[in-house]
């Protein structure tokens, strides 16, 4: 096992006393510039983290987790994390969200500042809807807190770590063969970034489902929050030759709010003049007029699944400490799985 970087080793690499590093890496105002810029370049070639929280460390119970998100707006995530909550009340841990693309917006420097605080404040677990960077991962390898993704894979050099997955690209074949039934040839798929990774399984397999069906699929790509999508949908529509599709897969429930809003401005009959199809299932889709056709990842199941995980790692690592042995996160095989999600049909897709 690499041994964890200390103060004592930056103030060995960087030539500064103890002293001099520890108030650079506190932002001090007695130390120059020049001194500050050397000990956070030797800091991030050396991997340390400053711990906030050292008597905590000393009497740590691995209680607190983060769940990391990419906007909170996504009811995907309330029903992940009722869930998550109700694994965590049974072993007397509690969570904490984390949001690094809120608004949609992603950057890597919020990602990256985002975990840096997580290892601060010695986060025990984390379970997280967004990829996160290789170099992020190994930074939590080092400091042995475990990762269980939930709705976007891991970086393809993460081969052991946890996730619990949905096929998206099944899920987006049952949905295209539904649209197909009803005779639609027309579709658009407004669709998030690729960065999120499930995009690629949902675009791969409508347009598999419109080669299959006889469909003309368009993709139009928007970033991810109801405004954007809004925006999007308008110009796609103003724009010369676009005749209104007739149907609509919303990728997301953020994008579907920018859908809805922009058939309503337009008056627009759902589903007489355009079906409409959504990702993920909230608890007010029932009640539009006319009820939403969703497909259904059921997240809050994935949110159980995702916590038993984490749970069971953290415990053992609990065990690993009591025996006076290195707390290293035990990853196994079984961890890595895979879901189906259905498809809810209610009367928004002409039925």
């Amino acid at each position: 096992m690499a041994k964890k970087p200390t103060l004592r080793d930056l103030s060995e690499a960087t030539g500064l006393s103890s002293y001099t590093v520890s108030r650079a890496l506190s932002n001090g105002a007695d130390v120059s510039a020049a001194s500050r810029k050397l000990v956070l370049e030797a800091a991030r070639e050396l991997g340390y983290v400053p711990n906030r929280a050292a008597q905590e460390l000393r009497k740590n119970t691995r209680s607190s987790i983060a769940v990391i998100t990419a906007s909170t707006s996504n009811y995907y995530y309330l029903d992940l994390m009722k869930g998550i909550q109700r694994v965590l009340r049974a072993s007397n841990r509690n969570a904490v969200v984390a949001d690094i693309a809120a608004e949609g917006v992603y950057t890597a420097e919020v990602e990256d500042a985002t975990i840096q605080d997580l290892i601060q404040s010695r986060t025990a677990g984390i379970i997280t809807t967004l990829t996160l960077s290789t170099q992020n991962i190994r930074l939590l390898e080092r400091w042995d807190i475990p990762v269980v993704f939930v709705d976007s894979a891991p970086p393809e050099a993460a081969t052991r770590v946890p996730s619990i997955l949905t096929d998206n690209y099944a899920a987006s074949m049952k949905a295209g063969a539904h649209l197909a039934q009803h005779g639609h040839t027309d579709w658009l798929f407004l669709a998030y970034p690729g960065r999120w990774s499930t995009r690629a399984e949902r675009e791969r397999g409508l347009r598999d489902a419109a080669i299959k069906h006889g469909a003309e699929l368009q993709v139009l790509e928007t970033e991810n929050d109801s405004d954007s999508a809004q925006h999007a949908l308008s110009a796609y529509l103003d724009s010369s030759g676009r005749a209104l599709p007739r149907a609509i897969i919303a990728g997301n429930n953020p994008l579907l709010h920018g859908v809805l809003t922009v058939l309503q401005e337009r008056g627009t009959a759902v589903p007489d003049e355009v079906a409409l199809i959504a990702f993920d299932e909230f608890a007010w889709a029932p009640l539009l007029d006319p009820p939403l056709t969703v497909v259904d990842e059921d997240s809050e199941s994935i949110g159980v699944l995702a916590a038993q995980i984490l749970t069971r790692i953290l415990d053992g690592q609990l065990d690993a400490e009591r025996r006076g042995q290195a707390p290293v996160p035990d990853y196994r095989p079984e961890d890595r799985r895979e879901v189906s999600a259905d498809l809810i049909v209610r009367r928004s897709c002409g039925c």
